[in-house]
């Protein structure tokens, strides 16, 4: 068997030269033999396209062998423009990547294009730029083709597109196309190459909502052509697929389930609610229980948490088993007595599968029953209820967020909670204006030098100063501080009036506490607001009478100060490239939303193993960002190749805006 490793291309590659340039070439080791590329001169983005091919005595090892991918730059010009001897000049070292043998595919139809950071060789090494390699299988029987033989595997088009252009060429009518034609996407690739590799789903991807393609129109064949190679490509690489969705299929031949969740792929689950117990016999000679709720599925066991010394506990927790890794015929609901040495068995309940009803929304969830507990014989206890229900449904049911998935059943009940699948907000963000204006009747401690006097105000983390005025107790400062504040206002705005005695040391003359929610809310920029007068508590005075500036007194210090929020601004807390939130902070002037933004997470693949010394796994989930609503997956253990099948929604107030999608 042989290895091949196609060199596409590399991007940004650092100047060697002296000219500003480099004159790039890629070595390439594995098992021992060292095979190089032709040297591209004068080129920082070259593309080289060469497969170069290694023998392998065990097919076996190669996931646990390391493929070393180095980039030189040809000092010698001759050599470089002929295209050989690298190693005979000495070359600049321009970085090196190793590939670990996981990423070789079984064939090349299966391989992918991927993209590399190109790594430094030691701590002071200057390298930049990434490289784009492809790496797969040869069977035996292309172990005798030349090198220059052997080509990348072509474009084959789909049977359903021929089949769909026949129809189309014999038709003379387009209402007479068959309706339910099914569309059918091609890879777009992220870069230069041959176009045989399918680029990797990326680690971060940002899609544009106005290019959310359209449904084609009844009858439409829609007919989607690989594009040509362009180069430079673009950061990410988009795959389109064709999955078996609802949204697709028209809901013909599918039950009512798939309309909930119709534009991810259907998965079944087995869920079991373990709502309470009751009059449970007690086993220790102390008369004490413990008990806690084991379920049990094949190798899969989940537990509730063990409740001290209630006969009559209530857990109401859900646990679900999905259908692709159930191992066995009889689900087991097992009530146990937690002990320090062995747990007792305290009753137990078997269902079979076969008689377990299945849930289709919008049914009403299925209500629990009582159940008497059995002995390990199967005989009924005279003493000892379980609350329980069970049946098969799909993602779509509402308690699939929340239950314990046997996905994560390593995770324990404490961190149970990170796994699950969440959808929350961010915090509405609004700009507050602060304007300074003057303070009156200061009193500094030492009068016998001219007082230097500034505000300082401060928000949360946020702090901004006035610029200090000198020689006068009445200072007049005419300046405007702008902060963001966050609902719902929970902390206050602190102001300060600070007399500067030394360098890096400065005195508080008065202080105030005022809530954000005190500022007025301006719609309207143009409008011209009023300004209040403020008491100032002493320094040394307790916090209760800095609050408010109201309490009234013969004689105080005062500040003159303008507070307002700007509503009609939206607090622009992301990349101006990849907004996805423009309305202003006041609903009234907003304008109404032009439509559903629906995203269906499907799956991933090729993702990279972060967990190398736990068998080179990945605990992946996935995160999305429209507007202030973040949605999470769930996380699925121990998979290179995660599948979620969730789906969500988003109001779109604006086509020009951006949806990020992030997997970590």
């Amino acid at each position: 068997m042989k290895v091949a490793v196609e060199v596409v291309d590399a991007a940004d590659l650092m100047p060697k030269d002296g000219q500003g340039s480099a004159n790039p070439f890629v070595e390439v080791e594995f098992e021992g033999q060292r095979q190089r590329t032709q040297t591209k001169a004068k080129d920082l983005s070259p593309a080289w396209n060469e497969t170069l091919f290694f023998n392998v005595a065990d097919p076996a090892l190669i996931p646990h062998r390391t493929i070393d991918v180095c980039v030189y730059h040809e000092r010698s010009r001759s050599a470089s423009l002929l295209g050989g001897g690298g190693g005979r000049h000495h070359p600049n070292f321009l970085g090196r990547v190793r590939v670990s043998g996981v990423s070789v595919a079984l064939s090349a139809a299966e391989a992918q294009v991927q993209r590399f950071p190109l790594e430094k060789r030691g701590i002071f090494s200057h390298i930049r730029g990434d490289i784009a390699l492809r790496a797969y299988a040869l069977p035996d029987a292309f172990s005798s083709a030349s090198p220059a033989s052997v080509e990348p595997a072509p474009f084959v088009e789909d049977p359903a597109l021929v089949d769909a252009k026949k129809v189309k060429k014999k038709t003379k009518s387009p209402t007479a196309v068959a309706p339910e034609e099914p569309r059918v996407f091609y890879s777009v690739p992220a870069s230069g190459g041959t176009g045989g590799g399918v680029p990797p789903a990326p680690v971060m991807s940002v899609a544009s909502v106005a290019h959310a393609r359209p449904e084609p129109p009844p009858g439409a064949v829609v007919q989607v052509r690989p594009p040509a190679m362009a180069r430079p490509g673009p950061e990410f690489g988009l795959v389109e697929t064709a999955p078996p969705l609802a949204s697709r299929l028209g809901y013909r031949g599918r039950d009512k389930i798939s309309s909930t969740y119709d534009l991810v792929e259907q998965m079944r689950y087995l869920y079991v609610n373990v709502v309470k117990a009751r009059d449970l016999p007690t086993m220790d000679v102390t008369g004490a229980l413990d008990p806690y709720v084991e379920v049990k599925l094949g190798n899969y066991k989940g537990t509730t948490k063990h409740l001290e010394k209630n006969p009559n506990p209530v857990w109401r927790q859900v646990f679900a088993f999905s259908k692709d890794r159930i191992q066995s015929s009889q689900l087991e609901v097992v009530v146990k007595d937690k002990d320090l040495v062995k747990d007792d068995f305290v009753g137990c309940l078997v269902f079979d599968l076969v008689d377990v009803p299945l849930r289709v929304p919008p049914d009403s969830p299925l209500a629990p029953q009582w159940y008497r507990l059995e002995d390990k014989k199967g005989d009924k206890l005279t003493r000892g209820e379980l609350m329980v229900a069970v049946w098969m449904g799909t993602q779509a049911d509402e308690a699939f967020p929340d239950a314990w998935h046997s996905d994560a059943h390593s995770v324990g009940l404490d961190a149970l909670a990170n796994t699950r699948s969440k959808v929350y907000f961010s915090p509405k963000l609004l700009y507050l204006r602060v304007q300074a204006i003057e303070a009156q009747d200061l009193v500094p401690s030492d009068k016998s030098r001219p007082p230097n006097v500034a505000l300082k105000v401060q928000l949360g983390h946020q702090l901004r100063r006035t610029r200090p005025v000198a020689g006068s107790v009445n200072p007049s400062w005419g300046e405007e501080l702008m902060f963001v504040a966050s609902e719902p206002f929970d902390e206050p705005l602190v102001f300060t009036v600070e007399d500067r005695v030394a360098v890096n040391k400065d005195e508080p003359l008065g202080r105030l506490l005022l809530p954000v929610s005190a500022a007025y809310r301006r719609t309207d920029h143009n409008k011209v607001l009023e300004s209040r007068w403020y008491n100032l508590a002493k320094p040394t005075a307790p916090k209760e009478e800095a609050v408010g500036g109201e309490k009234k007194e013969k004689f105080s210090s005062k500040i003159h100060l303008r507070l307002y929020l700007e509503m009609g601004y939206h607090v622009l807390d992301e990349s101006t490239h990849y907004s996805s939130d423009l309305q202003p902070a006041s609903k009234q002037l907003r304008k109404p939303s032009i439509g559903i933004l629906e995203l269906g997470i499907l799956s991933a693949r090729n993702l990279i193993p972060m967990k190398a010394k736990d068998g080179r796994t990945t605990d992946a989930y996935c995160v999305a960002k429209y507007g202030p609503k973040w949605v999470r997956t769930r996380t699925l253990l121990d998979t290179l190749t995660p599948q979620w099948n969730e789906q969500y929604t988003w109001e779109v107030f604006d086509p020009c805006t951006v949806i990020t999608v992030a997997v970590f």
